[in-house]
């Protein structure tokens, strides 16, 4: 009886600290990128990849004012960048590097698509910065 008692105890202690480690496992931030299509009548084409490991969030289709938004956890291996298309013209661009999230200023990162390029928005001002021209 002594030693059933002490093997109930053990496995008390063992799943007492298992949960208790697993429970300080550090969480990665979440990190939102949201796409805003503000093109005069075009449909805009998002394409977001990470290279290591390979994700490919596939092909989104936006119309005129339509959004679009993911998020994915801040780690070492994440390199997503996203590439723009309306017509002949697009644009591809990292959106995960810490520069691009810095000047998001926190873990929400907004892109509009306008006729004559793409930009980010500046939490502060709650203005839209010009970022990027349309490539051919």
């Amino acid at each position: 009886m002594g030693m059933a008692k002490l093997y109930c105890f053990a496995l008390v202690l063992v799943l007492a600290f298992g949960l208790s480690s697993s429970a300080r496992v550090p969480r990665g931030r979440e990190h939102y990128v949201k796409f805003i299509n503000n093109l005069s009548n075009k449909v805009l084409n998002v394409n977001c990849k990470n290279q290591k490991p390979y994700i490919d969030l596939e092909l989104q289709i936006l119309l005129p004012k339509e959004e679009y938004e993911f998020k994915y956890i801040v780690g070492r291996d994440v390199a997503f960048s996203c590439d723009l298309r309306h017509g002949f013209t697009s644009k591809a661009f990292p959106v995960s590097d810490r520069a691009i999230t810095r000047e998001c200023g926190g873990n929400h990162c907004n892109w509009k698509a306008q006729d004559d390029g793409v930009y980010l928005l500046n939490p502060k001002t709650n203005q839209y910065k010009f970022k990027f021209g349309w490539g051919k």
